[in-house]
This record gives C-alpha cells, structure tokens and sequence, in this order.
C-alpha cells in the first residue's frame, strides 16, 4: 500500500514539473503570438483611417481649387471697377460649388478690401490683418505675399467666428491699383463633417491633431499607443491618431483565445501522459475499466457530433445558396488563385461579369491574362503582386461587351497565409462587383454640379447684360421714333434723306440688339433662370406659324419640309421658348448641311403604355407630343453626342457658334418637364426628338390687348440701380404725358415715398439691386399701408418670388418702349377701375 502511494506521488510530482515547463512555454508562446496579432491590427486601423485621410485632403483641395479659380477670375479683370463689380456674384457662385466656405476675400498690403458674403462679413473691410494681434495671422499673409504657393494658416478663430483655416494665394498678374492677395475662410468643423461622411471610421476611437499637435477631433488622451495617418494640408501636415474602442488587447483576444485553447489542452495531455507514464501497475485495470467508460462516452459524444455535423453541413448548404443568391443580386461573383500551382478558380458569376461566360471555372494564371484585354494585364499583374506581399488589393476598371458597351468593375483581393504567421500567402481570393451604375451616377451628379455653377455665373452676367441692353435698344427706339416725327413731307429732301439713313442704322443697331438679347435668353434658358410665362399652345399652330422664318433661316440651298398631324397638340410651354427650340434645332441641322438637302420638320402624339419604351428610353408612360427635325448632314460622333449638352460645348470654327444652342434646348425642354431624345450617325445625319407632355384640350380665353396710345399725366416712381436704364425709363414715360420721380435703389424709393405728399399711382422697380432690392421695397410698402401698384422688371431674377396678383406685374429685360407702357397702363387702368 505505501508502496502504490509513492509511485503515485513521483507520478505527480513528475506532472507538475512537465506541466510548469509547459506552461512556461506556452507563455513565451502567447505573448510573441499577440505581439504580431497586435501589428496586424495596427495596420488594420490604419487602412481604415487612410480613407478619411484622404477624404479630408480631397476636402481641402476642392476648396483650394475654388481660391484658384477666383485668383485667375481676378487675374483676367480688365480694370479695378470691372473687379468690383462683378467679384461677389463670381464669389457667390464658387461658395455654391463647396459648403463650409465662410468668405472669400481680395486683400491688399495685408488689408481686406473686398469680402463675400457681406451679410456677416462687412464690418470686416478694411480691416488690416498684419497688425492682428495674433502673430500667426500676420505671418500667414507675410509668408503669401512672398511665395509663389498656396498658404495655409490655421487653424485659428476666425474674425467671422468660428474656428476655420485660412487660405491664402498670391496674385501675380495683375495691375499696381489690384489686390495682391486672394483669401478663403474655410469651417474646420464643415471639413470634418464632410470626411467623416465620406469615410466614417466605425469601432475606432480616433484624435485629429493639427501642425502645433493641438486637438481637432477628439482627444489624444487615453489613446496609448495609437496607430497614424498623416494628413497633408497643401504647406504642412495633420495627424490622425486612432485605436480600437476596447483597445489592441479586445481587437485581438478572439484570436488569441483558439491559442490558449489550444494550448491549455496540450498541456493538459502532457501531464496526464506523464502522470500515467509514472503511475502504478494496480492502477491499469482502474484505468482500463475508466477508458473503457470513456469510450462509451466518447461513443456516444461522437454520434452527437457526427448529427451534430449533418446539422451544420445542412445549414452550410442552405447559406451557400443564400450567398449565391446575393452575389447574383448584387452583380457580385468570387474568385480566387493559388500562388504555389498558378491556377485561377472563377464563380460562373464572375466569368459573366467579365465577358467570358462559357469559359473553363479553373484555369491557369497564364489561360486568364491572355483572354482577358492586353490594357488589364498590367493592372492585373501588380494587384496579384501587392497581394503576394501580403497587403490586400483592390482596382476599377472597364470592360466591352460583346454589344460594344462598356461595363465597371470592381475586384479586391485578399491574401491568405492559412494561419502561418508572417509567411507568404498561401492563396488569394477575392470578390468581382459590378459598379457600372455607380460610375453613371458619379458622373451625373459631377455634371450636375457644373452645370449648377455655370449657370449662376450665367444668370449674374445675364443681369448686367440685359440692363445694357435695354438702354441701347430702348433709347435707339425713342431715336426712330423722333426721327419718324422729323419725316415731314415739307421738309427739305436733305433732310428727308438724312433721316431715312439714321432710321436704317438705327434699325441695324436694334437688330444687332435682338441678336445679343437671344443670346442672354440662351443663358438663362440653358440654367433655368429665366422667368417663363407657360400657356397653352399647339405644336402644330407654333410650327406652322415659324416656318417662313425657318425658311429664310436655312436659305435657298436646303429644303424645308414640315409634316404636322391632324388632331391638335396642346402642351403647357412658354411659346418664345418653344420657337427658340424650333430654331436652335433648325439652324443646327442647317449648318451639318454645308452641301445642301433637306431639314424636315415632324410632329406627332405618342401614347407610351409603359416606362422605358425601347424605342424612347427614360420616358414615363403616358402621352406625349413629339416634335422631330431631322437632317442628312454630317452626323456625329459617339463622343461628340456624349457631351452635346454641355454648355459652351461646340464642334464649329471659332465665331461661328457659341456653344449654347443644345444646352439651351435641354433647359427649355426639362423646364417645361420634357425630354429630348438625340440620334445620329456619322455620315448618315442626325435626328432630334423633343417629348413635351401633352393637354387635354381646352378653350383658351382671348384677352384683348391693353391700349398704348392713349397719354397719361398719373405720377410714376420709378427705381433703378443703372444710371442709363433709369434716364431711359423716365425719358419713355415723360414722352407719354407721364409725371416721374427717380429713385437708386428700394432705400431712395423709400425716402422718396415718405417725403412726397402725393403718393404715386405706379412704382416700377428692378428686382436685384444693392441694399434693397424689388421685392423688399414692394413687402417694406405694404407693410407700411403705401397699397399702390408695382411693376417689376428684371432680365434676372436670381431666384426671386415675386407676388403674382392683380396689382403687380412683372416686364422682362431688354423691353421696348411700346410694351413698357402696356403694362404701365394695364396696371392703372386696373387701378382705376377697383376705385
């Protein structure tokens, strides 16, 4: 008996000890293990902060380019006065564009000399920056006007408030008088928000420093030892500092946990093994009969396991046709290659992405960049490289298909080291996504945005234009019209002569003046600024009423043919709009013609059953009037017809067109909630398809025309920001009997309004001017009980609702003088007769 106790006892002690080796062991073991898990996840976190890095940068940049593009607006100013004028509606326009642009100033000698917006920002002009008492602010406008770059400063409170970076460039091209400096006031807290949305960072706490390593976003305490991201920021760096939420232990215990398991079995065994190697004799039939029970257990337990699996390969199955199902719905196929036998396994999925349905799913590498397009072998190639250094990989790119389009495609590519630390990858695998409608809707919405810019640059040079318009045409009419009177038969015929020569120029004069006021249409139209007057009009009366002058348009070598249905087309459009359509389409047709042929115009009703018709895609169903002019000139190119709508956009010699003609047609059409369909073909021609949606048909009131001739004595105020446009408007209703008081802008008027005794039976006032402008004066009026009638005019509203009622009106700009005192006398005779 004390004999089997002291075999046991050794068997015990020999336990310990193997078992303390072991454990030493498996301690070494799984502090090396954790410290390259750690450096794994370190890079991990770092991947995952590099997005928002470069989102912030991309930030940054947008809004640099915006500076870059006022300082080569301000470079290309041809006078102070010019820069001046035109400097907050350019500015307006690049804020726009980018959100978090607090201002954008011109500086000069360290002073601000001009800012936008004004509405926060006035009392900052003249404000000397160099003798600011925080230093980094005067050596930030030192350091610009010396270097050649752009200057970041901040971040720092800004004078608008707020903290924000400060951007500054140098202008280099322009006159002693000019600014020297151009500034942009960026919100720090706009950036953030805008990186944050384009690359959030989930699971991670992360601290945003700048170059004096003070806190943007959150707080470098507690971080430990984070992992870094540099941020560039054009003259310096940021840094971001991120780590897991839980820290690096929680990201990498999962792992670590099969470890220990793992090794907490072995040793275990071990020491068992050795327990029993020293064991005694007598206790080997104890032993045979436990197994023998453990057996039966392990028996048992197998059969559980062995049901077990069934169960899981059962649900592993069942998850497998769910995955498929959702990589076909996500256009979405597998892949993967093993390195060491140079083979290629595709999911039937990916082949068809890639246009190779019908090929081997396991292929080699070699097989594969040979069917694949020679301009992706490269691309190929070094993914599969990066992948083999163990960095995870990933590229976009196109593919044709067979019918000649052109499809995206994303791929990514893992490598895998099937649990060998640090050794190469044993496989790669990966996942094919199509993002061909992606790609299109990133391209939309960049388009979208141009077009959005271009047309506020267009609207605010509309408005400046039209001003001008109006007084060379109006006062070139009031010219015709005196010299009409000075045609007396008993004149001298000299004379006679004389005033027939001035009328002929002065007609050119007014020509060359319509002429320019279809272009300022086309701008406005093509941005969908322009102020339209939608009313119920057949196609087929509007094409037929045209046609003669679409005649003399084409000239005698071309041919005219119109072809309209029987049954009428009513649609809801603006009526000059729809014959600038007609025209735009007309002359373009005309002029892919050099050599003669036939323009036809066509109309007809379309009753589409359902959405995205074939033949007329993107077109909801329903009815529609067609209006069609087809050529068989030049045609176009593919390229060409992908960027017909763009704005400024032409194929023709330089002076001969302004590029303004399609884009003008799309932004009528749409405005009138149509569509415009375009087919051409090189060397064939080119046919255009105008959808506008159609009325029912309804009786349409006539009103009669208000009479012009008849004089007037009421007493006008009339308020205009343009010197010449006012002088033109007091002179054109003086020369009716009119009595009239002038005003600059809506405070004059005011002023005016509450020192006259007699109020005015008529206000006619521009809608945009400084200080206070149309329809602040009409709102600051009836707020004070002044209820008399106002007639706007405005050849640019720059989004402006005005009231639509009995007792205001609204004349576009330019305007003759005829239809100004129309609208005069519409407005009083209404008047007088609610009296």
């Amino acid at each position: 008996m004390a004999h089997g106790s002291a075999v046991e006892l050794r068997a015990v002690r020999a336990a310990l000890t193997v078992g303390l080796l072991g454990l030493a062991v498996a301690v070494g073991y799984d502090a090396w293990y954790r410290g390259t898990l750690v450096v794994r996840e370190r890079e991990r976190v770092r991947a995952q902060m590099a997005p928002y890095a470069q989102a912030l940068e991309n930030a940054i940049d947008r809004r640099v380019a915006r500076l870059l593009g006022l300082k080569d607006f301000v470079e290309v100013q041809p006078s102070l006065d010019a820069l001046n004028r035109t400097f907050n509606t350019f500015a307006a326009g690049l804020r726009v564009a980018a959100s978090g642009i607090r201002a954008l100033q011109l500086n000069r000698n360290g002073r601000i000399v001009a800012t936008e917006p004004m509405s926060d920002a006035a009392r900052l002009l003249g404000y000397d920056l160099l003798k600011d008492p925080r230093s980094e602010l005067a050596d930030g406008v030192r350091r610009a006007m010396s270097s050649s770059s752009v200057v970041v400063t901040g971040p720092i409170e800004l004078l608008q408030g707020g903290q924000g970076l400060l951007i500054r460039r140098r202008l280099d091209r322009v006159p002693p008088a000019f600014p020297d400096l151009v500034s942009m006031a960026v919100d720090v807290k706009s950036l953030l928000e805008e990186a944050n949305t384009i690359a959030p960072m989930p699971r991670l706490r992360v601290a945003l420093l700048d170059r004096a390593r003070q806190p943007l976003r959150g707080s470098p305490l507690g971080l430990g030892d984070p992992a870094t991201v540099s941020v560039s920021i054009m003259d310096g760096e940021w840094t971001l500092l991120g780590v897991p939420v839980d820290g690096w232990n929680s990201a990498v215990a999962r792992e670590l946990q099969p470890t220990r398991v793992a090794s907490a079995v072995i040793l275990f065994l071990v020491m068992c093994v050795t327990y029993l190697f020293f064991g005694r004799q007598a206790r080997l039939e104890d032993a045979v009969e436990e197994r023998t029970r453990d057996l039966e257990r392990a028996n048992d337990d197998l059969r559980k396991e062995v049901q077990e699996r069934e169960r899981v390969e059962q649900q592993l199955r069942l998850n497998d046709e769910r995955l498929q199902i959702a990589l076909m719905s996500g256009k979405m196929g597998l892949w993967g290659y093993d390195p060491i036998a140079g083979i290629v396994e595709w999911s039937e999925q990916s082949l068809e992405l890639l246009g190779l349905a019908g090929e081997a799913r396991v292929m080699t590498g070699d097989r594969f960049l040979e069917l694949i397009p020679a301009a992706l072998r490269d691309t190929v190639r070094d993914g599969i490289a990066r992948a083999m250094q163990g960095q995870a990989a990933f590229a976009e790119y196109s593919v044709a298909q067979a019918d000649g389009s052109m499809r995206w495609l994303y791929v990514t590519a893992t490598p895998l080291n099937d649990g060998v630390p640090l050794g190469a990858p044993t496989r790669i695998i990966g996942v094919l996504a199509d993002i061909t409608e992606r790609r299109l809707l990133e391209e939309q919405l960049l388009h979208s945005q141009k077009m959005e810019a271009v047309g506020t640059l267009a609207g605010g040079i509309a408005h400046d234009f039209n001003n001008l318009l109006t007084a060379m045409m109006g006062f070139a009419q009031l010219a015709d019209q005196q010299a009409a009177t000075l045609l007396q038969d008993d004149s001298p015929i000299a004379l006679r002569n004389g005033m027939r020569d001035v009328r002929t120029e002065l007609t050119e004069i007014l020509k060359a003046g319509e002429r320019a006021a279809m272009l300022t249409s086309q701008l406005l139209a093509f941005s969908r600024r322009q102020k339209v007057s939608p009313t119920e009009v057949d196609v087929n009366v509007a094409v037929h009423d045209i046609e003669r002058m679409l005649q003399r348009l084409i000239g005698e070598r071309l041919t005219l043919a119109t072809r309209t249905v029987p049954q009428p087309l009513p649609v809801m459009v603006d009526g000059g709009q729809l014959a600038q359509v007609l025209v735009n389409l007309v002359v373009n047709a005309r002029d892919a013609m050099p050599n003669g042929g036939m323009v036809q115009v066509s109309t007809d009703l379309l009753d589409l059953a359902a959405s995205g018709d074939a033949a007329y895609p993107g077109v909801p169903a329903g009815a529609w009037v067609g209006l069609t002019v087809q050529d068989s000139g030049t045609g176009m190119s593919p390229e060409v017809q992908a960027r017909i709508f763009e704005p400024f956009y032409t194929t023709k010699a330089m002076g001969d067109g302004t590029g303004l003609g399609m884009s003008t047609v799309y932004g009528i059409v749409q405005q009138a909630g149509g569509r415009v369909l375009v087919d051409s073909t090189l060397g064939v021609g080119t046919t255009v398809r105008v959808l506008l949606p159609r009325l029912a048909a309804r009786t349409v009131p006539v009103v009669a025309a208000p009479t012009t001739d008849r004089p007037g004595s009421e007493l006008i105020l009339v308020v205009e920001d343009e010197p010449g446009l006012r002088r033109l408007v007091a002179e054109i209703l003086n020369r009716r009997g009119y009595r009239v008081r002038v005003a600059a802008d809506g405070i004059d008027a005011l002023e005016v309004l509450d020192d006259d005794r007699a109020l005015p039976s008529l206000v006619i006032t521009d809608v945009v001017m400084p200080r206070l402008g149309g329809r602040g004066l009409a709102e600051t009026m009836t707020a004070r009980g002044i209820l008399i009638p106002v007639l706007f005019m405005s050849g640019y509203q720059a989004g402006e609702e005005l009231p639509d009622d009995e007792t205001h009106a609204f004349v576009p700009k330019p305007f003759t003088p005829d239809t100004l005192i129309a609208k005069v006398r519409q407005l009083l005779e209404h008047e007088r007769a609610t009296v």
